[in-house]
């Protein structure tokens, strides 16, 4: 018997959420993030509620200076009560590009704009937390140069305790599980090892 095999799992006997019927869809929190909650019947009869938060895609970009510095962005969580070390990153308005959206995000917030001659790489898209969110996330790197202090939105990043960060490429792969700990920044700057390295 494989992993494969659908016995292995009890999918032959329960059946897969794949299959499920939609019974309702309530809105529990319209904004600023949407929580849905969902009624289901599986295939075998059994009636189960499914959470989850129905979120906008996502923009995030490894921001790479002419010395080859990679500029990020500390902000204070609240919900982690403690201060994160964060590539600039924010949420795709409706109708927009990705890609004008992650040069939006990273002048806001860092103040930082393309450097001459440049373009911005696409790194890929990716599912942010699959088990909770439908988000995805658009991943870029950039080579930059700095125009202006950072331009925060009036709603929330003001009360974010933001400030940006220029830290080595050799520093910040060092600090990987220490104070560069969320799993969007690293899987972006994983992503961008061969960009960071061609500079």
């Amino acid at each position: 018997m494989t992993a494969n095999d659908d016995t292995a799992t009890g999918t032959a006997q329960h059946g897969s959420m794949a299959d499920a019927e939609l019974l309702n869809t309530e809105i529990l929190l319209a904004k600023p993030k949407r929580v849905v909650r969902e009624d289901l019947r599986m295939p075998d009869g059994k009636v189960i509620d499914w959470y989850f938060m129905d979120t906008p895609a996502s923009v995030m970009v490894v921001p790479i200076t002419t010395d080859n510095q990679l500029v990020f962005v500390r902000q204070y969580r609240h919900n982690l009560k403690t201060h994160c070390l964060e590539l600039p990153a924010g949420a795709v308005s409706a109708g927009e590009d990705p890609a004008d959206a992650a040069l939006r995000e990273l002048e806001e917030e860092t103040g930082y704009r393309l450097a001459a001659g440049e373009q911005l790489a696409p790194l890929g898209r990716f599912y942010s937390l699959p088990s909770e969110t439908n988000k995805y996330t658009y991943f870029y790197s950039a080579r930059v140069t700095k125009h202006h202090e950072p331009v925060l939105d009036n709603e929330i990043e003001r009360y974010f305790d933001m400030s940006v960060v220029t830290v080595s490429v050799a520093d910040a792969f060092k600090r990987i599980g220490t104070d560069i700990d969320g799993m969007e920044t690293v899987g972006a700057l994983m992503l961008a090892r061969q960009h960071i390295a061609a500079g």
